[in-house]
């Protein structure tokens, strides 16, 4: 009885750590360079430690390096985003740097890797003092530090090599210089933040700033005094773990909330264990909701669009991303027709296949399942997607106020009880820049998870048309077209993004006459590359709604073109293209062989190829004149 009972209350713990996992919008894999025990053992391992703030932390492994390292003094630890890897360097001697790149098994698995070499995988005469990779796969360190002036080194070298890439100084605030920075160790938030703990004897928490411009001195603001030495520093679901040990048997961690500034009281280190230096794992994700259009259709009907913005926001790829709308919760299930999911413009970098079942009632996953959401490297913009999703809603009534709520969710290892990692959101009402407002990495936070409202009585103004056209080489004129009479209408603000994620307002109109239907506006001294414009129209209340987005691509040479979506799923749409007087211009379609499939002539500023009968695979598309033809690969995935 007693062996049953205990069965079912682990079970129950196990299952109530679940449930909650899927609540948070980050869920950290604490990873722990140091010994398995806080007793004198000098024993070098490293840990992977699920939910480690949350008071029952789970091993998930625990994997020795007694053969790679004699001990575990003057050994760091590092996770790369680039490559789902866990790097182990090891400056014991000062004379050379010697690095083990170690397999964890992710996205999939968490486990100590298969094998590992007893020679390491790169030595080089560098010799760093901690070592973190940003998002971007970079590995930063410091060197060279100068007590008396307070400076050092803020370096981004090559792992393979060894070679400083740039290097900058990085200045320490008068009063707070730290004792030393060869005790301590550096946190790169998914978002590029960076942390710090150094010193000996006296230790202190810093944020690094600009350490990554190449034209402006790095420099460390002070945050707080440590009350011991923290040899170890994570970023651990939006907050920062500090971890030490006075190595006679205690252990020790401190959490730092990044929004508020305030210290955590010491607690033991997870697990009995001993902390040398810490990184983290972070899947994470966050979403938005806001809506971009109503159209009233009767005295209680209207057709409604809202535009879904998910981004994975962690350093780890998510996998089973799933993106939920229930709209039969919002308006009820017999009030819920005519409903469509689409990926926005430029909205779909990561390939995403839609599901063709969602109806937002009985089925409320937008897409189909078993995918993946890679987190962001470099400049690629394939780590988010934007999702309009369009529906009609009947019987509604002028006194409710109808709130309705997206959900993001993703996971990380093996789908067993043990080492699976949940993460899930729910929408904040607005646009891109709300996921996460406070900037702790975390879209999770009280505040961040705002359901979006809809009142029938205030319905936005239907913007009917909009299109944008180059006057000249410099200058743009974007018109647009919106149903009379412009009730309630304030003014109407001009938007510019080069990416379709990041929008400045570049102009405003005034709306004077509720009557005028009819509005331009001219962008002067335009940007090279692609231009998309949207129209924001604000109430008197404040409250506002979006147009269409719509793409441009200035360019100088005469038949450069834009096409999208890409990957594709029904259709190409060509646009941008820029003819000569009584130039012709072609359009076509050719396998991966060579062989033309279709061709079409473009005579229009916006072209579309129809290619939903099409088999997925490799295709290229080839847009050409009497002067000149340009060539792009596109791929057809449904």
């Amino acid at each position: 009885m007693i062996a049953f009972s205990t069965i079912k209350i682990n079970l129950f713990i196990i299952a109530l750590l679940l449930s909650c996992q899927f609540l948070t919008a980050q869920n950290s894999v604490l990873v722990n360079f140091g010994s398995n025990t806080c007793s004198t053992s000098v024993v070098p391992n490293f840990s992977l430690i699920k939910g480690p703030l949350t008071g029952l932390p789970v091993m998930l492994a625990n994997c020795d390096l007694s053969a790679q390292t004699a001990n575990f003094y003057s050994v760091f630890i590092a996770y790369n985003p680039k490559d789902n890897k866990v790097y182990v360097a090891d400056i014991r001697n000062n004379i050379q740097t010697k690095i083990w790149v170690l397999d964890v098994g992710l996205p999939l698995n968490m486990r100590c890797p298969l094998t590992i070499p007893v020679a390491p995988t790169y030595a080089y005469s560098y010799i760093s003092n901690n070592f973190e990779f940003d998002n971007n796969g970079d590995l930063w360190s410091f060197s060279n530090y100068n007590t008396a002036t307070g400076q050092c080194n803020m370096d981004k070298f090559d792992v393979n090599t060894g070679t400083v890439i740039n290097s900058r100084i990085l200045q320490f605030p008068p009063g707070n210089f730290p004792t030393t920075i060869q005790s301590g160790d550096l946190t790169i938030l998914p978002n590029g933040r960076m942390f710090a703990s150094l010193g000996s004897g006296i230790c202190r928490l810093y944020e690094i700033k600009d350490y990554s411009s190449t034209t402006t001195t790095a420099s460390a603001m002070y945050l707080k005094t440590l009350p011991r030495d923290c040899y170890g520093i994570a970023f651990i679901n939006g907050t920062i773990e500090l971890t030490g040990s006075t190595f006679n048997g205690n252990c020790y961690y401190y959490d730092y909330n990044i929004t508020t500034g305030v210290l955590g009281a010491e607690k033991a280190f997870q697990n009995g264990q001993l902390p040398i230096d810490n990184t983290s794992i972070t899947p994470a994700v966050g979403c938005t909701k806001q809506l971009v259009n109503a159209v009233k259709v009767n005295s209680n009907t209207v057709d409604i669009t809202y535009e879904i913005y998910a981004v994975n926001m962690g350093n780890v790829v998510l996998n089973n991303f799933q993106i939920i709308d229930n709209l039969a919760a919002t308006f009820g299930a017999a009030n819920v027709s005519n409903v469509s999911a689409s990926f926005d413009v430029g909205g779909n970098g990561a390939g995403l296949v839609l599901n063709a079942a969602f109806n937002g009632t009985t089925v409320t996953e937008i897409l189909l399942p078993g995918q993946n959401l890679p987190n962001k490297i470099l400049l690629n913009k394939n780590s988010f997607c934007k999702v309009l999703v369009r529906c009609r809603a009947t019987n509604l009534s002028a006194s409710t106020v109808y709130y309705n709520t997206a959900t993001t969710k993703g996971d990380i290892g093996s789908a067993n009880i043990v080492s699976l990692v949940n993460v899930s959101d729910s929408s904040n009402n607005g646009e891109t820049s709300v996921v996460d407002p406070n900037k702790n990495g975390n879209a999770g936070d009280v505040g961040e998870n705002i359901p979006t409202p809809f009142v029938f009585t205030t319905l936005p103004v239907k913007f009917v048309a909009v299109s944008a056209s180059f006057v000249n080489k410099q200058t743009v004129q974007v018109k647009w077209n919106v149903a009379t009479p412009l009730n309630d209408a304030a003014f109407f603000g001009i938007e510019y993004s080069a990416d379709a994620i990041n929008w400045q307002q570049i102009g405003s109109e005034a709306i004077y006459n509720t009557n005028i239907g009819q509005y331009n506006f001219t962008h002067l001294t335009i940007p090279a590359g692609k231009l998309f414009y949207r129209i924001k129209q604000t109430d008197t209340d404040g409250s506002f709604v979006y147009s269409s987005i719509v793409l441009l691509n200035n360019s100088s040479v005469a038949n450069s073109f834009v096409f999208y979506p890409n990957p594709a799923t029904d259709k190409i749409q060509i646009t941008g293209l820029v003819l000569a007087a009584g130039e012709n211009a072609t359009a076509q379609l050719l396998d991966a062989a060579g062989k033309i499939l279709m061709e079409k002539k473009i005579t229009l500023a916006e072209t579309n190829l129809q290619v939903g009968h099409l088999p997925n695979g490799n295709y290229l598309l080839k847009i050409f004149t009497a002067k000149k033809a340009v060539v792009e690969k596109i791929v057809i995935k449904r």
